[in-house]
């Protein structure tokens, strides 16, 4: 029976206070050599720690922290790593570590994940320039418009809406899936994707959903085409290409300010969306003066943290939508989808999306269900901009809510930490491309100086 490491904690002390070594063992469930082996331990360290059995791991715990943190950082700056990039990495510091090239294996990074549960892999969300360049200004204005908009009238969470619009597709793009070990090629056939079609989804901060509304490509649609939808008040419209433009969000807000007089008795709404161009139109401003209607704009490239519909509606919906067209096409066969079977089963799945709002909420007890919960992450219902802001933190740290990452290393580990485990410099300041250069000579340094010289901003009458 293995000793545990009370009993040799136990065992250690009785021979500190000058009982025989043998005693101990006739006595204990300690083993001679254990007893040497912690005695030594306690003479040289002080402290025992009972080590894990097996071969040693090939990198010091100590670098493999280092490593997390390089991982951290790079997620920080923008440039997550994945797999390969860690094992490289790994096998570099390995050959400098052990003096000859060596190299880690799959085996290495799956063990290294095991002992680092911190880390997980996650499918990175691309993101343009714009969209990463919301800030801390923008956000304050349009909580301050918000503001303004709530303070008219005594507002609660039935009053707050936000329309968004969203895709749907039928075309999948490459994924993992399960296949048989030893397969040299796995496929599976394309479906065309023969239209676009767009769904408009509007949400109240209680929770309620409004019914939702469909966008078909073209100039006409069959007049069966809403038959097969579950959906009570659900509407459709055409556009050349299925997109919405200014005199379709027009005909939208006279159907929504139609559908609050009889759902709120008529009562004011502000309403959130985002700054398409199609939203904004001078014909708007006197439908919403007629139904009493509050349009505020989500600042720019911000719709991926403020809008409560894109943070925690759409994902699900579109993947039942997603669950739902792959089964219709294998059942039928088929490789495309009608238009009348897609908004059936967009409907379907709007249905499912309210049941599961309201038995997310009663099953919480009272507590916010899906629609509501992303109003409150969002901060826009109830109103919190340190939310908001969060929000906008979260992005700059790509993600992280902790310090990892963040460390400001000493001089040690010097070849790891300063020759490989590096990560992007941050972007500076562009100098200008072109000097005035006034009739004087220059250098090549002096050309450089004088472009990293900032311009004098022209003053604007």
């Amino acid at each position: 029976m293995v000793a545990t490491v009370e009993e040799i904690l136990e065992a250690v002390r009785r021979v500190q206070c000058g009982e025989s070594k043998a005693a101990v063992v006739r006595s204990s469930a300690v083993t001679r050599t254990t007893l040497f082996h912690y005695i030594k331990m306690v003479k040289e360290h002080g402290t025992i720690k009972k080590e894990k059995r097996g071969p040693k791991q090939v990198l010091p715990a100590t670098i493999e922290d280092d490593i997390v943190e390089w991982i951290a950082a790079m997620q920080r700056r923008g440039w997550p790593v994945d797999r390969d990039t860690v094992i490289n990495k790994a096998g570099h510091i390995l050959s400098i570590h052990g003096g000859v090239p060596r190299s880690v294996t799959r085996g290495w990074y799956q063990k290294f994940r095991t002992r680092n549960p911190i880390l997980s892999s996650r499918m990175a969300q691309l993101l343009s320039k714009g969209r990463n360049a919301v800030n801390k200004e923008g956000i304050i204005s349009y909580f301050n418009s918000l503001i303004r908009a709530c303070v008219g009238f005594e507002c609660d969470a039935s009053d707050v809406y936000n329309v968004d619009e969203t895709s749907f597709k039928t075309k999948n793009q490459s994924k993992k899936v399960v296949a048989i070990r030893g397969s040299r090629s796995v496929w599976v056939e394309e479906k065309a994707e023969a239209y676009h079609l767009t769904i408009v989804m509007t949400a109240a901060a209680n929770g309620e959903l409004v019914p939702p509304a469909f966008i078909l490509p073209g100039v006409t649609c069959e007049t069966s085409v809403m038959d097969a939808c579950p959906v009570d008040g659900a509407l459709v419209t055409t556009a050349p290409k299925a997109f919405m433009n200014a005199a379709i969000f027009n005909t939208w807000l006279v159907s929504f300010g139609e559908w609050k007089l009889i759902a709120r008795c008529g009562r004011p709404a502000v309403l959130v969306l985002d700054n398409c161009s199609s939203h904004h139109c001078t014909e708007s401003e006197f439908i919403c003066d007629s139904y009493g209607i509050v349009l505020v704009f989500l600042p720019p490239n911000a719709t991926h943290l403020l809008q409560p519909l894109d943070v925690a509606v759409f994902r699900a919906y579109k993947r039942d939508i997603k669950n739902a067209v792959t089964t219709y096409l294998r059942a039928s066969n088929a490789t495309s989808l009608p238009r009348a079977r897609a908004i059936a089963i967009a409907g379907a799945a709007f249905n499912r999306l309210v049941s599961r709002n309201e038995e997310q909420g009663t099953r919480r007890q009272g507590l916010p269900g899906i629609v509501q919960n992303g109003f409150r992450t969002c901060g826009t219902w109830p109103l919190s901009l340190p939310a908001m802001l969060k929000r906008l933190a979260l992005q700059a740290s790509n993600g992280i809510d902790s310090d990892l990452g963040a460390a400001a290393w000493i001089k040690t580990h010097e070849v790891v930490r300063e020759e490989i485990l590096t990560v992007p410099a941050k972007v500076k300041s562009k100098e200008r491309k072109r000097v005035v250069t006034d009739e004087e000579w220059f250098s090549k340094a002096g050309l450089h100086a004088a472009a990293a010289i900032p311009m004098k901003k022209k003053k604007t009458k």
